[in-house]
């Protein structure tokens, strides 16, 4: 088997859009930042920082996450596990093989909420008033975890901490595990949570698009960004061989084609690098032969100022002629791997609206965000981080 032989059979993703796939893509007809004001109470902000957050408010989980279960996860667990389960319905999925069941899932920043209350424990009481529950949830692959805990699922499972390149890697991580014959289903996708305590050290390395006479609004591609909207949310795949999935006579949603990753080694720690001409050449050469067939991108670019010019410059130098670039992170925000989510509304000819903030194109990047129908058999999702991580993967009708 190879990784075009995995396919997409359901999706379950929750965020500041509400649930499901048709929320989001409602949203992303109307184009409209989901932004709401901070909780800056605790007095981790700066005066002058960052208000707004893409949160996901009070979601009823009920359906997919029992109150019994949701008390002893952190908020970011309960979003994986609800988009998990979401999206095992999706794919027709009563259950799933224990010993052949994979999870890979991406995280950028873990569950903060219940690190923050942990380390308030330890500082106010000292270590021996440490809470063991928060503790067994308070590491990057408590989500993960938490998923192959409530399905019974003890096939490989992996935790990727790759900041913006993280949901894509998981994917890839996912194809591999079923391709390779490690498992018969993967669920495949990224979690975040954003608490004011994360949002506040975000804006303090200048991430965040900070308020000013222009608002407060993400700007992909656009001469006036100055930062990203910070979010959280939950996508989560279910991936399986295709002949296995037209066996039970599963809708297939999306094929995982080709896919790339790298490296660029001009990134600092917490910036991205300029290495353009070493990203496009990778990508060239990994995936040239489908690059003219590509119908749309789906672009990671959420307005930070080195970060779009960066996934920019890779584009121009990868397409002779750029399709339509969608950058649905300008209407949800960074993190969460709504982008996965955007891919397959991409495949089935979904509408998406130019992004209210995204009204004048920067001329230096040459990249102008598409709206309106799109309608592509082959779409590429593009991720470049910041620290260097760059991904790439190929979704294409059946």
């Amino acid at each position: 088997m190879t990784p075009r032989d995995v396919v997409v059979t359901g999706v379950g993703c929750l965020g500041p859009w509400g649930l499901g796939l048709p929320a989001l893509a409602a949203a992303l007809r109307q184009g409209r930042a989901l932004a709401s004001p901070i909780d800056r109470s605790a007095g981790y902000h700066r005066p002058d920082a960052a208000t707004q957050v893409a949160a996901c408010g009070p979601l009823d989980l009920s359906p997919w996450l029992s109150p019994q279960a949701a008390r002893r996860m952190s908020d970011l667990s309960q979003y994986a596990v609800a988009a998990a389960r979401m999206a095992l319905a999706d794919a027709g999925l009563a259950a799933v093989p224990a010993d052949r069941t994979a999870v890979a899932l991406a995280t950028a920043f873990g569950p903060g909420g219940f690190t923050e209350q942990l380390a308030r424990q330890i500082l106010d009481k000292g270590g021996k008033a440490a809470s063991p529950f928060l503790f067994t949830d308070c590491v990057a692959n408590a989500a993960a975890g938490q998923i192959a805990i409530d399905l019974g699922a003890r096939g490989p499972n992996t935790t990727i901490c790759q900041r913006e390149a993280g949901p894509l890697l998981a994917l890839q991580q996912g194809a591999f595990d079923v391709a390779s014959g490690r498992a018969d289903v993967c669920l495949a996708g990224a979690v975040d949570e954003m608490k004011p305590l994360s949002h506040a050290i975000l804006d303090r390395f200048r991430a965040l698009v900070r308020p000013d006479g222009q608002g407060e609004l993400p700007r992909p591609f656009d001469r006036r960004r100055r930062g990203v909207l910070a979010g959280e949310g939950a996508t989560v795949l279910v991936l399986e061989s295709e002949a296995s999935a037209r066996a039970r006579g599963a809708r297939v949603l999306a094929r995982v084609g080709p896919t790339a990753r790298g490296f660029d080694p001009t990134a600092g720690r917490a910036s991205f690098g300029h290495d353009a001409g070493g990203l496009a050449a990778l990508l060239r050469t990994r995936l040239g032969r489908l690059l003219p067939e590509v119908g749309a991108v789906v672009s990671t670019a959420a307005g930070a100022r080195q970060g779009d010019a960066l996934e920019a410059a890779v584009l121009r130098r990868t397409f002779a002629a750029l399709p339509p670039v969608l950058v649905p992170k300008a209407v949800h925000g960074e993190y969460g791997g709504g982008t996965l989510a955007t891919a397959l509304l991409a495949l089935a000819g979904s509408d998406f609206a130019r992004p209210a903030g995204c009204t004048e194109p920067d001329p230096d990047l040459g990249v102008v965000p598409a709206s309106g129908r799109v309608q592509a058999a082959r779409v590429l999702c593009s991720a470049l981080a910041a620290g260097g991580a760059a991904a790439w993967s190929i979704l294409e009708i059946p």
